[in-house]
């Protein structure tokens, strides 16, 4: 007796064993038998088995096999292997099988593990290939990055390679952004050797990564596809008429050639670079509204018109320095180009705002002059004076200003090159005589003349 029970202790051990066949998340107890279903000839189906040792002893499992045509482990089990006592899905000994099917007919094997035995059975079945012809690739079928709001398209080829014809009850796309078919419908039955082309779009909604599946009959292919930031087109920045200048107030426009695909917002700005290395920047340079140099943009799906600060137009000013206006558009869209535009502000001649000749400070000769110079680079100055019936009184008066001008210009911290100079002239005698004057200033960009100024 005691041999007897010597002999059972094994088999008691292996009685202890319990298989399970998982799909994802869901385990189901597997009898005596298991059916893995119709599988399309020459198609791969892998169902996992997991073993548990449901007993308060450890399991030394010494037999692991699988007999069977199309039938084969996809990772051969290595014995012998013990399963610890109460085990849980952490300890369990997983076991993958695959069922290639070879024709359209029936299948069973063997399945061995320890005692316990399983018959497991599959057919195959006559099945259509699928080929993607233009627009995705690889397996999965990829769309690659595709602009959130716009489509592409797959096309796909449906072929039936087998000896028969193949019946195809349905084609069904699922997952958010994939659409179709488009081209086919279905149920329809392919002859030997026929094929039908048909295509998926995908529309990504926004810029993440998406999948979905097209299952044709009961076979299921994965999709995926990754919006990007949506492209829009290169912004066009136009202004008005006319050679720009210091001094100016210009209007700037901008628009989507063609229409915005999407709606879009942004931003519009400018820089500057001066030509002069006397200042670093002129902060007389800016968009009227706010003074600021940087402005929101909006456009709507489907516009042209691109509004500046919730304006049709924005207004900026040129400032009163020579050099380089650069207008940017910063945006999340992805552009299709690059939006920048420049346009040059060039050096000129004293700008001459205004300029007057007084006689109220007894004994002198006072000269006021409000004007620009947006070359920096004010010289020579020269008085001609003139008494009161037009004749010239002395001979032309020169001095240079470069000095003053460059100690000037140190001083007012790029904000510009408008100044107020003051020229004041010792008077002798009586200045009842003297009529008018005449001053030209000269910079790198040439000459400017006041006038004649009437001292009063």
């Amino acid at each position: 007796m005691k041999a007897l029970l010597m002999m059972l202790l094994p088999l008691a051990a292996q009685a202890q064993l319990a298989i399970y066949a998982v799909n994802g998340t869901t385990e189901t107890s597997v009898g005596s038998t298991y059916q893995l279903g119709q599988v399309p000839i020459l198609t791969t189906f892998n169902v996992q088995f997991q073993i548990y040792n449901t007993g308060s002893t450890a399991v030394s499992v010494d037999v692991a096999t699988l007999a069977g045509d199309g039938f084969t482990f996809e990772y051969p089990p290595v014995v012998p292997w013990v399963i610890p006592p109460n085990s849980t899905a952490a300890m369990a000994e997983n076991i993958w099988v695959s069922f290639t099917p070879t024709s359209a007919a029936s299948f069973s094997a063997n399945l061995q593990i320890g005692s316990l035995s399983v018959i497991l059975f599959g057919s195959g079945v006559s099945a259509p290939t699928l080929t993607s012809v233009a627009g995705c690739s690889g397996t999965p079928f990829n769309w690659g990055s595709v602009p959130a709001g716009s489509a592409a398209t797959c096309t796909f080829a449906l072929q039936n390679p087998n000896p028969q014809a193949v019946a195809v009850p349905s084609i069904v796309v699922n997952g958010l952004g994939f659409s179709g078919p488009l081209g086919v419908t279905a149920p329809l039955t392919l002859q030997v050797g026929q094929s039908a082309s048909f295509s998926v779009t995908f529309t990504p909604p926004q810029a993440l990564v998406y999948s979905g599946t097209l299952t044709i009959g009961t076979q299921s292919y994965a999709l995926s596809g990754t919006g990007q930031p949506a492209l829009l087109p290169t912004p066009s920045l136009q202004f008005d008429a006319g050679p720009f200048a210091s001094g100016q107030q210009r209007v700037l426009t901008m628009t989507i050639p063609g229409g915005s695909p999407v709606a879009a917002t942004g931003y519009v700005n400018l820089t500057f670079t001066p030509s002069t290395a006397v200042v670093a920047n002129d902060s007389t340079i800016v968009f009227v509204a706010g003074s600021v140099r940087t402005l929101p943009f909006s456009v709507s799906a489907g516009a042209t018109t691109v509004l500046l600060n919730g304006q049709n137009s924005a207004t900026f000013q040129t400032g009163t320095t020579e050099g380089t206006i650069t207008f940017t558009v910063t945006t999340a869209a992805a552009l299709t180009g690059d939006p920048t535009t420049t346009i040059t502000i060039p050096g000129a001649p004293v700008i001459l705002e205004s300029a007057t000749a007084s006689l109220e400070v007894i004994g002198s000769l006072v000269l006021t002059i409000t004007g620009a110079d947006n070359t920096y680079s004010t010289s020579t100055m020269t008085f001609s004076f003139f008494d009161t019936s037009g004749k010239p009184i002395g001979g032309v008066v020169s001095a240079n200003f470069a000095s003053a001008f460059k100690s000037y210009y140190a001083t007012v911290d790029a904000a510009g090159s408008t100044f107020v100079a003051q020229i004041i002239f010792p008077l002798t005698g009586s200045a009842a005589s003297i009529g008018t004057v005449t001053v030209t200033m000269t910079n790198a960009a040439g000459v400017a003349n006041t006038g004649s100024l009437t001292f009063q």
